[in-house]
């Protein structure tokens, strides 16, 4: 696998997890999925790019 393609895949996993753990504690305190989905989109994000920066950084 070439080493940006795994930088990527390593960098979406991580946000897709945080995504998926936010999601379920937002929904079992009682908001509603697409509430919850909006609340977590922006911290996702950044998530991702700090994945993304630390991959980089860890390949050199």
């Amino acid at each position: 696998m070439p080493p940006l393609a795994r930088t990527l895949l390593v960098a979406l996993a991580a946000a897709l997890l945080w995504m998926g753990i936010g999601l379920w504690q937002r929904t079992q305190a009682g908001a509603a999925l697409p509430e919850a989905l909006l609340a977590e989109l922006p911290l996702t994000a950044a998530i991702f790019a700090v994945a993304l920066v630390w991959q980089r950084l860890r390949r050199r």
